[in-house]
């Protein structure tokens, strides 16, 4: 029988070397830390998509929002004549932009468009108003497009046919001296609406990201079921709202300013609205250096970490004069 030298068989059994095993640890340490690359990368290519979507359903919902209302802005059912109508406690004759708590700021009927240039002024009602981006406030008034059976008792109301109507709440759906004037040779049944009034403004959300920074968002004021403005939030991120008006004598856009000295708001047949959106929270990585155009003079650069996205769009007003608007 051969024998094999002992020594020889501790030979073949030795281990992996210092420098092996080193050698090992660097290079998996190597591809570990490109894996991990590679995730940091995935992860913040991510969230900027995220971020990007956000920030473009905010946009989308928000400017569709404001411009499907002030297509509507003016509208009073079948009326065809305003003082025909300013029956049953009607808002004030000036656009004063008073809006308090009680339902004198729905009952505006007159300003189907108003506005406030920079400042909330008067606008008590508008809690959440954000002083320190001190946005425009638009305001537009209209009846709903379709007729309501059910009434809240509180609420505001347009009851009206094709020669007169009146605005009520709903328990005065019961007083006669609201239903609407009775049409000659015609048997025309008068229909309620709900009265709405929207003021749009930018807002501190009381939200804030990680890195301490505050989130806006665009608000609106509406009229509740007791009439009365109540506040909401109606799109995270939207950092400025800039709105200009054009008057029918005029043949280029007026900031709200304007048209108050010139006693236009009847006047105004288009309107329109700038709205910037940025992505809630900063991004490492990302340098806003661009300058962002709002209005005519307005020139807004941010120079941070933000996302942003800017929206425009212009509506030409379609219920104009309807009748007669004075007195």
């Amino acid at each position: 029988m051969k024998h094999h030298p002992v020594h020889n068989l501790v030979a073949r059994q030795d281990g992996v070397s210092l420098i092996e095993l080193m050698i090992t640890l660097v290079v998996a340490l190597l591809l570990l830390g490109g894996l991990i690359q590679v995730y940091l990368s995935n992860k913040q290519s991510y969230n900027a998509q995220e971020q990007l979507a956000r920030m473009q359903e905010s946009g989308r919902f928000a400017m569709d929002l404001i411009t499907t209302d002030l297509r509507r802005a003016g509208y009073w059912g079948g009326s065809v004549s305003l003082p025909r109508i300013e029956r049953g406690t009607p808002g004030p004759i000036s656009p004063d932009h008073i809006c308090n708590n009680d339902d004198e700021w729905g009952r505006m009927i007159r300003w189907r468009v108003s506005g406030t240039e920079n400042a909330r002024g008067n606008y008590a009602c508008a809690d959440g108003y954000d002083t320190g981006i001190q946005s425009d406030i638009l305001t537009i008034r209209y009846a709903g497009p379709s007729p309501v059976t059910s009434l809240t008792p509180t609420a505001l109301y347009l009851k009206d046919n094709t020669e007169s109507g009146a605005i009520m709440t709903g328990s005065g759906d019961i007083d006669s001296d609201n239903d609407p004037l009775p049409i000659a040779g015609d048997d025309v049944p008068a229909a309620i609406r709900p009265l709405v009034s929207n003021g749009y403004y930018i807002g501190d959300s009381g939200r804030t990201c990680a890195s301490g920074d505050a989130i806006p968002a665009l608000m609106r004021v509406r009229l509740n079921g007791s009439g009365v403005p109540e506040e909401e939030e109606i799109a995270s991120g939207v950092e400025r709202f800039e709105v200009q008006y054009l008057r029918g004598n005029q043949n280029q856009y007026e900031d709200a300013q304007s048209v108050e000295a010139a006693n236009g708001w009847l006047d105004v047949k288009a309107v329109r609205v700038w709205l910037l959106v940025r992505g809630e929270c900063p991004e490492q990585g990302l340098n806003d250096d661009k300058k962002y155009e709002l209005a005519d003079e307005v020139v807004y650069e941010p120079a941070d970490n933000f996302r942003r996205q800017l929206y425009v769009s212009t509506v030409m007003l379609r219920n104009l004069k309807i009748g007669d608007a004075g007195g």
